[in-house]
Parts: structure tokens; C-alpha cells; sequence
């Protein structure tokens, strides 16, 4: 990873490449309850790997989620 032009490598979310957790099409927004849909669209393979970020947003406050795909199992 590159912060500010200063190569960083932190190993503790480093993860080997593979299958990872499907995106579900809600979750509950942390701010205010609401509930957040998935604005990311799968893959043209239909396959999301470990370290795919996926956005969502909230309908209520409007707030936007991004979150990384977990490998499966995790």
C-alpha cells in the first residue's frame, strides 16, 4: 500500500487471493438504523474475491458504506 508516497506493508490485512463472502443486497446502516443497498455490481464472471471492495449506501441519511470482501469462512 501507498500512503502518502511512503510504501506501507501492514501484514495484518494481508490476504491471499481467492473465493471471498458474496456481498449481501442490505445491511443496517451503523449511523442511523436505515437500511443501506448495494450499489456495487458483481463481477461479469460472477465470482468476488478476498479484498474486493463493495459500496453501499444508506436510503435514510444517505450515507455512503465501503467494505472489503472477507475470504469465505471468515
Amino acid at each position: 500500500m501507498n500512503w502518502l508516497n511512503e510504501l506501507v506493508n501492514d501484514d495484518q490485512y494481508e490476504y491471499e487471493s481467492g473465493p471471498a463472502e458474496p456481498p449481501t443486497e442490505s445491511i443496517t446502516c451503523v449511523d442511523c438504523g436505515g437500511t443501506c443497498h448495494l450499489l456495487t455490481h458483481p463481477p461479469e464472471d460472477g465470482l468476488w474475491l478476498t479484498g474486493d471492495v463493495v459500496a453501499y449506501r444508506c436510503s435514510d441519511c444517505l450515507d455512503r458504506w465501503d467494505l472489503v470482501l472477507m475470504p469465505l469462512g471468515e
